[in-house]
């Protein structure tokens, strides 16, 4: 604040002794044209205008690289660029889940390449606590959700300072766990209070989402405090066609501050305007969001071309072979794109109701939702052009109906990206000359990365990797019940771990894929993870591995040793450590047998997977701090590291002996 020492920019706080009356509004910065006389928040808003909710440098410098990062980050290109996920609250007459409901169609109808993720309430089971009703699967599904990325998440319902809904469905602590940096979702929140930034001696969720160094959000259209429902939905709608508005000539999509500019003015009126004035964007308001810029489409689907009139029917255990191209805005081929397509085929929307969990306050629903994928791969782009083959599974829904692949595809060498969808064609019924496989398929299972060893130590919050392969490809429908490709922890078959949406199917390969599934605050202990996969034929396999926790909260480190030992002139540290997926100080201290310490080695391993081996290991001359070649003899060394990222994890070795020849 200028003047008092501080860079923080105050707000201005639209002075009324009522929380529904009195606000703050950033708004107030942004509207030029004021009339005398009137109420300075009443006229149309002049310029985009955001607040990034930083107290400190620390925290400002963590937003900004955040936003660094996903603007320019090739690695970041991936297929969650077409994924929405939609959470609408239960009760109040099915008010908020119908508005959710209504604002996943509008993009539908805007632009049908995003795949929406429908998290209605009322639409899974309600279980009663002692700490009330809970929605365990909603959270479950949210968390899913984000961590497989999703480019806009919308919620519409109750809520506060503390997170959504009366059920928890989401709340500060699992908001601070989230590790989704590269694939960050910008938030839609139409409910009370979520971004209460004004209020110094909290918080709020909405700020955590930005302020959470290691995932979270990019930006948010959030609320400071309470709001009216009807006006949200209008609001939330006029958001999302903003958002999606792209400019045809440059392909360009609006900056974020001018999203929900444009938004409040086409709504709010001099004598009506409060409830726009209590949502505000945190974050960058020349943020851009990150939608693909060009366009996919399809050729041929077996050979036939799309243009035809027929459509062509695609049935049970038939192999399907698609081709097709990227074009720009003006639908000329793109030759110069050369990367990865990542298509994905889903089969027909189905209905979906409601299970009434509250009858008195939720009446009778159905929504129509698209959620069973048959095949997640992806394809090299040469020229413009690609190709990809895969077998539909035996498990597809047999009616006929319009089926939908949906694409994202990135050249990451120059920065550009596409999307797409098709729908002109059938999925239904059998092949009578389909496939024939009686082999089940190879399922291996890792932790981390395929260096684990089975029996080895891990954190946590490990990552599932599965490795799988079969002559047809694998089965990841989820129409049939018992044929999902899931995870069970210790043999507990009543909750297993749901993969389906997790597995993705090699570079131009459908016989083989893997799955990365993040697992979560696991108590220290020793466990058994076992995963059963279908074929797409129905024959069954399975794999597993076992691991241990630790409970210490460190770091461990295992299977510490250089190689060779004895060595004259070289040598190579290695060892596993239970912190996986994120950079790792690594510090190596050795010591005569007298206790004299002669050599340190400092090393980043950037990104680690837990497991340092000869490929990737930490090499040393033989020689000491000086540059001088030490004696031949017994030496000691000691091995630390620490997470880089600023927290305290760290862990140490024992001591362990190396001996230098002459």
């Amino acid at each position: 604040m200028y003047g008092l020492g501080t860079n923080l920019v105050p707000v201005y706080q639209r002075d009324r002794n009522h929380e529904i009356e009195g606000y703050p509004a950033d708004d107030f910065y942004a509207i030029f044209s004021g009339i005398s006389g009137r109420d300075p928040l009443a006229a149309d808003l002049s310029i985009g205008v955001g607040r990034l909710p930083a107290k400190n440098a620390a925290e400002a410098n963590a937003i900004v690289e955040k936003i660094v990062q996903y603007d320019t980050n090739p690695d970041y290109m991936l297929d969650w660029r077409t994924r929405m996920t939609f959470v609408g609250d239960d009760e109040d007459g099915a008010t908020h889940s119908d508005d959710a409901d209504s604002a996943a169609e509008v993009v539908n109808a805007l632009n049908p390449t995003y795949n929406l993720n429908k998290l209605y309430l009322d639409l899974f089971p309600q279980e009663s606590t002692a700490a009330g009703d809970r929605y365990p699967t909603v959270k479950a599904e949210l968390e899913r959700a984000i961590f497989r990325g999703s480019v806009v998440t919308t919620y519409l319902g109750h809520g506060g300072p503390r997170g959504w809904a009366q059920e928890r469905v989401l709340d500060i602590p699992a908001i601070q766990n989230w590790r989704n940096s590269d694939r960050l979702s910008l938030f839609l929140t139409a409910t009370c209070t979520f971004g209460d930034f004004d209020n110094s001696a909290f918080v709020s969720a909405g700020e955590e989402l930005l302020l959470n160094s290691r995932g979270g959000a990019i930006a948010l259209l959030t609320t400071t405090r309470p709001v009216y429902a009807h006006r949200n939905s209008a609001l939330t709608n006029n958001s999302l066609r903003e958002l999606l508005a792209q400019d045809t000539l440059s392909g360009n999509y609006p900056r974020l501050g001018d999203v929900i500019r444009r938004a409040k003015n086409k709504l709010s009126t001099p004598t009506s305007f409060s409830n726009e004035r209590k949502f505000m964007l945190m974050g960058d308001p020349a943020q851009q969001l990150a939608l693909p810029r060009f366009y996919v489409q399809t050729n041929t689907i077996n050979g036939q071309q799309m243009d035809s009139v027929q459509r062509d029917t695609l049935s049970a255990l038939e192999e399907v072979t698609v081709t097709g191209q990227i074009v720009d805005l003006e639908g000329n081929l793109l030759r110069t794109f050369n990367g990865t397509v990542y298509p994905t085929v889903y089969d027909k929307a189905i209905s979906a109701s409601t299970l009434r969990n509250d009858p008195q306050g939720s009446p009778p629903r159905t929504y129509s939702v698209r959620k069973n994928v048959l095949f997640r791969g992806q394809a090299k782009v040469i020229d413009g052009k690609f190709s990809f083959s895969f077998v539909l599974p035996k498990d597809i829904n047999f009616a006929f109906g319009e089926g939908k692949i949906s694409y994202y595809a990135a050249d990451t060498e120059q920065g550009m990206d596409a999307g797409g969808s098709e729908t002109r064609f059938i999925i239904g019924g059998s092949n009578p000359t389909g496939l024939v496989d009686d082999t089940p398929p190879l399922v291996e299972v890792f932790l981390n990365s395929e260096d684990f060893v089975a029996g080895s130590q891990v954190d946590p919050n490990p990552l599932l990797l599965v490795k799988l392969s079969d002559d047809l490809g694998i089965n990841v429908a989820g129409n049939s019940i018992g044929h999902d490709l899931e995870g069970f922890l210790n043999e507990d078959t009543q909750n297993s771990y749901l993969l389906n949406d997790f597995y993705e199917a090699a570079t131009g390969d459908y016989t083989k894929g893997e799955v990365r599934f993040p697992l979560r605050e696991l108590e220290p202990g020793t466990y058994t993870m076992k995963v059963r996969a279908w074929d797409v034929a129905n024959n069954v396999g399975e794999g597993q591995t076992d691991f241990v926790v630790a409970g210490d909260g460190k770091i461990a480190l295992e299977r510490v040793l250089n190689y060779p030992n004895p060595f004259t002139d070289h040598t190579c540290f290695q060892f596993d450590s239970s912190l996986a997926g994120e950079d790792l100080e690594v510090l190596i201290q050795i010591y005569t047998v007298s206790g004299r310490q002669v050599k340190t080695i400092e090393a980043l391993l950037p990104a680690n997977d837990g497991a340092l081996r000869l490929d990737d290991c930490i090499e040393w001359d033989g020689r000491d701090d000086y540059g001088d070649v030490l004696a031949r003899g017994v030496y000691l060394y000691k091995i630390r590291v620490r997470a880089s990222s600023g927290d305290v994890r760290s862990g140490e070795s024992e001591f362990e002996k190396l001996v230098i020849l002459k």
